[in-house]
């Protein structure tokens, strides 16, 4: 079979042509993982694919997968959601759409899902290589093998592990959080809310969060129960559950649902998620969420949770309610004292409300010398992307270069943050998640992925190109962080040589990779 051999920092689509590289080598770091794409032609039979290694190994593990195609029905647009006019927006997009890209991740023996998905146009494959943290630094050799029929194809694996290591999540220096859509996950797998096969599904969704590296795993917020009209009291019982799932596949930090909105983004009030009528200032307000917090306070002291608890109060307070925001902060650590809070900001003035500030990509630098002088007192930074602004700047939409899933985090040291956040796990709600993946939202289509990272499979959520991108890019912040301490100003300058901003950086997935042995080297 012909083959090509392609980065996993690069876009693969049905229609890439044969780029004569057949050499399939990685380098990982211990800790680590490191993948390549595969590209053949249409087999003529069911294919029979196995993975062998040459030699006796020690930490190493390879995982094989088929590349599913998604469609991409619109372009990202200069500003905000998407557009039809690819004049609009050629100049920062990897290709005009409506088109095919590989992102979907099936592993091979689920390959019955992958019939109709793949084969008619190519045979396009994910080899994955992981090293634990026990793995010796050193070179090792394995075989692919593809059998097409009577044809076999053998495509040898040239892997080195480097000495320099990644930290277990326990010790990690970055925090990730992705929101979490419960009703999706229900919906999309047609199963029962809160039933045996929704719990087992919801604990393939959190083990597939932590292995992309995420620290925090979202709880639903507590449920209200109404008696004669009147609010009587909540339910905690998803919460209470999924908290306790998540802690038990390994989840280092629990987030308590935010309990509040406002109606519209100039709105000075906040409103309890289940009483949109009454504000948080008013005393009814406060009756209301005394009544949650005492009753979410029960729930974490129950299961021992105040190590390892933070919460979300309201999304994206902004300059015309972060007062609001401040005695609704207040309101919780009357209740819930230790507890840090976290949230998505737009604004730099809520000193005293919050723990962990977490302002858009562009907000940041946009107030940059505010946001520093916050985090030279003390505070803890993180970022986060969404839909909002768009253009060429840096998320992790499916018509940006792949290169950027993975900078994104690379940033994340260049600026000194120690988190990142992103809405968009599994919160994808349209008709054809394959065909169409620009989510629709409020009359408009957030960019292509924008609302997810993750498929729904036949046993739980399926990975992507772009999940491949983030993990490796946490695992990247974590050998930047170990460099700057040792020489920061190298550090910063191999950072820059890759991205200056979050609108400025390298779409050649090959030139990330030529930096990243730069890193491995200067930590060796």
């Amino acid at each position: 079979m012909k083959y090509s051999v392609f980065t996993d920092t690069d876009w693969i689509y049905p229609d890439t042509p044969h780029n004569g590289n057949t050499r399939l080598a990685l380098t990982l770091p211990a800790g680590g993982h490191c993948g390549a794409q595969i590209l053949g032609e249409a087999p003529s039979a069911p294919v029979r694919l196995t993975f062998t290694w040459l030699q006796n190994v020690s930490g190493l593990s390879a995982r094989l997968f088929y590349l599913l195609p998604v469609g991409v029905n619109e372009n990202t647009d200069c500003k905000f959601m998407t557009t039809a006019d690819y004049d609009r927006c050629r100049e920062f997009v990897t290709r005009k759409a409506p088109f095919e890209v590989y992102d979907a991740l099936l592993p091979i023996e689920d390959s019955a899902f992958a019939e109709g998905h793949t084969f008619a146009k190519r045979l396009a494959l994910y080899l994955c290589v992981e090293a634990d943290g026990s793995a010796p630094p050193g070179s090792y050799t394995g075989e692919l093998c593809i059998l097409d029929g009577a044809d076999e194809t053998k495509i040898p694996l040239q892997c080195r592990v480097s000495s320099a290591k990644v930290p277990p999540l326990s010790s990690c220096r970055l925090g990730m959080l992705n929101f979490f859509a419960y009703d999706n996950l229900a919906a999309q797998h047609h199963v029962e809310k809160a039933g045996s096969e929704y719990w087992r599904l919801f604990e393939a969704y959190v083990k597939a969060q932590i292995e992309m590296r995420c620290t925090h795993i979202l709880l639903p917020p507590g449920e209200a129960v109404f008696k004669d009209g009147k609010l009587a009291g909540f339910d905690f019982s998803m919460a209470e559950r999924a908290g306790q799932i998540a802690r038990s596949a390994g989840a280092k930090w629990l987030c308590g649902g935010p309990v509040a909105h406002w109606h519209d983004w100039e709105d000075a009030e906040y409103y309890p998620e289940w009483d949109t009528r009454t504000g948080v200032t008013t005393q009814e307000g406060y009756l209301q969420l005394r009544l949650y917090f005492t009753g979410w306070a029960s729930v974490i002291e129950r299961n021992r949770w105040n190590h390892c608890m933070v919460q979300s109060l309201a999304d994206e307070p902004q300059t015309a309610n972060d007062g609001t925001y401040r005695i609704l902060a207040g309101i919780f650590r009357r209740f819930l004292p230790g507890i840090p809070v976290i949230d998505a900001v737009e604004t730099t003035n809520l000193g005293g409300g919050i723990d962990i500030w977490v302002p858009k990509q562009d907000t940041y630098e946009k107030w940059r010398a505010e946001y520093e002088r916050l985090k030279a007192a003390g505070e803890e930074m993180w970022f986060y992307t969404c839909a909002f602004p768009a253009g060429p700047i840096m998320n992790r939409s499916m018509d940006l270069p792949l290169t950027v899933s993975r900078l994104l985090l690379w940033m994340g040291v260049r600026y000194r943050l120690s988190g990142f956040l992103h809405w968009g796990f599994n919160y994808y709600i349209g008709s054809d998640i394959w065909h169409s993946a620009c989510c629709p939202h409020k009359g408009a289509l957030l960019p292509a992925g924008d609302a997810h990272i993750v498929y729904p499979g036949k046993n739980g959520p399926l990975k992507s190109m772009r999940f491949e991108a983030q993990r490796a890019g946490a695992e990247d912040y974590e050998l930047l962080v170990q460099a700057a301490e040792i020489s920061p100003e190298e550090t910063d300058l191999l950072i820059q040589s890759v991205c200056k901003d979050f609108r400025t950086y390298t779409r050649d997935g090959s030139a990330l990779l030529r930096t990243r042995e730069r890193l491995l080297a200067m930590l060796e």
